[in-house]
């Protein structure tokens, strides 16, 4: 089943990703029920609202720079940190992204004991009942497996509930797809239009209702939100397409109409985000954008165009307390793993976040632990992840 898993999500992975994206199906066409997950076994201009706390890309962070802590009292994680090492290949210039509430020693461990496909009852009755079908397969559920849904209408739009979560496309989710508007490729180019039928926070209060009606609502989410436009989507559109012969996927005429925000983030726990387990998969796989987002959406004057909530997880407080090393200590670690890399190279680290990462335990059974999250670039060209264990101080080595 594993194996089964990971080939349909490196398959989603290169279609959100922008390579093989001239596919001609629905990408929902590719969440059906043969994926799943097994706990116990080791088969088994951007704008942010407040849902979750932290702030993300880069925009937040409330604290002094250069501040001491005072002695006897909880040292402060710095907002803006820099640091270079002695021979200045290794420098510090990010943000360290925390909730607000965060102190190292009041840190839990938390269990994965499942993961929430939605309400299927909810889901069918706001999507399904009452239209044309032209495809339909439903399972309910058995021997632990959770209800599995999945149907395409005959107005084109998509529901498939599986093991591995929830997804919903309108017939034109696909064309914002082609269009990269969820690509983060080409979000930087996003960012730079304008739309104007909503705001930013308007968009993530939707995308939040939306997954309250379905059945998501115990669950918090960290959520962000960027303009897509129709002037840059025929652009990106036609530079995607510019060489195809014949027939394709094309929308061809882009109107105001069409004007969307992305919405993307990840739940939370806490308030701290979730490094769900596709994401450890692979280091491409790793980085904190929009294409690993657990929950993805597109939002248009006409309402929800495509909803992506996978995987989402339920989780159970063990009662441990852990105990995060200081940060200063895992710059250490991880200045020094760059330094000692023997070429002529430089390296700045611009990005530091708090997650809980999920992954086996020791007892092998998923759990969800905190870890530090780093990108740092190097000559200032090319960009890597690297992750470290925020109370063993070890990195954790991804393929």
């Amino acid at each position: 089943m594993e194996l089964k898993m990971f080939a349909v999500f490196l398959l989603i992975v290169v279609l959100f990703a922008g390579c093989g994206k001239k596919n001609n199906e629905i990408q929902g066409d590719n969440r059906k029920a043969e994926a799943g997950m097994e706990f116990g076994t080791e088969q088994k201009a951007e704008t942010e609202l407040d849902i979750g706390t932290d702030e993300t890309e880069g925009e937040k962070g409330t604290g002094k720079e250069g501040t001491e802590p005072k002695p006897d009292e909880e040292p402060e994680s710095p907002a803006n940190y820099q640091r270079e090492s002695e021979s200045g290949k290794v420098k510090f210039d990010c943000k360290v992204e925390t909730p607000d509430s965060f102190r190292k020693d009041n840190i839990c461990r938390f269990r994965v004991s499942g993961i929430c496909n939605g309400d299927t009852q909810s889901i069918l009755l706001k999507y399904v009942e009452g239209k044309e079908i032209t495809e339909k397969i439903e399972e309910k559920a058995q021997n632990g497996v959770q209800d599995m849904a999945y149907c395409i209408m005959a107005d084109g739009t998509v529901i498939n509930i599986d093991e591995s979560g929830y997804y919903f496309s309108s017939k034109n989710g696909t064309y914002y797809h082609n269009a990269r508007a969820m690509d983060a490729d080409y979000q930087e180019e996003y960012r730079k239009g304008h739309v104007s039928f909503a705001s930013g926070e308007d968009a993530i209060r939707a995308v939040r209702q939306e997954l309250d009606e379905i059945g998501f609502s115990e669950f918090e989410f960290q959520l962000v939100a960027y303009p897509a436009s129709h002037e840059v989507m025929q652009k990106v559109e036609a530079e995607v397409y510019a060489d195809e012969a014949g027939p394709s996927q094309k929308k061809g005429t882009w109107t105001q109409k069409d004007d969307v925000y992305v919405v993307y983030g990840f739940q939370t726990q806490d308030t701290i985000p979730i490094f769900h387990r596709w994401m450890t998969v692979f280091r491409s796989m790793a980085y904190d954008n929009v294409d690993n987002a657990s929950v993805q959406a597109v939002y248009s004057s006409r309402g929800i165009e495509f909803l992506m909530a996978q995987p989402i997880y339920y989780l159970e407080d063990t009662g441990e307390t852990l105990t995060l090393k200081e940060f200063e200590e895992i710059a250490g670690i991880v200045e020094a793993k760059f330094e000692n890399i023997l070429n002529e190279s430089t390296y700045v680290v611009n990005r530091a976040k708090l997650f809980q990462m999920v992954r086996l335990n020791e007892n092998q059974e998923y759990a969800a632990e905190p870890i530090w999250y780093f990108e740092v670039t190097e000559d200032g060209i090319s960009k890597s992840v690297t992750l470290v264990d925020a109370v063993t101080g070890k990195e954790i080595f991804l393929k």
